[in-house]
């Protein structure tokens, strides 16, 4: 078990979304005149050190999916709610990443000017491999005794 980077983290949350949603892009930086639908996500992550080996990790994700408009700006509802189904089933209890299975307590579903988000928090312990120490801890020492007078 090692520690689990935010690129490993954006990969699952990629390959999750694509095998789900193949027709949608999947975008994390900021998107200017992107045909919808497509998906966007951030990612806050928020780490608490216990000590030189192990952090708490918890990453609050948005996943904001954009639907498409008909051609009187209208949306869908119906598919919001299939796809809100659909994130909280694929995502809720376990979310894998890499080797590491992660259970999801909550989810939470907002619905706010026809654009949907999906919030979840990532809540794990990581672990860094402890660096060792390859000089001499203790120099030699050198101790005379005489017995008392």
């Amino acid at each position: 078990m090692g520690m689990i980077s935010l690129r490993s983290i954006k990969q699952a949350l990629v390959a999750l979304l694509k095998q789900n949603y193949p027709k949608y892009a999947v975008h994390f930086d900021n998107v200017e005149k992107q045909d919808a639908p497509y998906f966007y996500i951030e990612m806050q992550p928020m780490i608490h050190t216990v000590d030189r080996v192990y952090s708490e990790r918890t990453i609050q994700i948005d996943i904001t999916f954009v639907p498409e408009e008909d051609n009187y700006g209208r949306v869908d509802r119906s598919q919001l709610y299939d796809i809100a189904d659909t994130l909280d089933g694929c995502i809720r209890p376990v979310f894998f990443v890499e080797d590491r299975a992660i259970t999801i307590m909550d989810g939470e579903t907002t619905i706010h000017d026809e654009i949907l988000h999906y919030i979840f928090n990532l809540e794990f312990a990581d672990y860094r491999e402890a660096k060792r120490v390859t000089e001499d801890l203790m120099a030699e020492l050198q101790i005379t005794w005489t017995k008392g007078t």
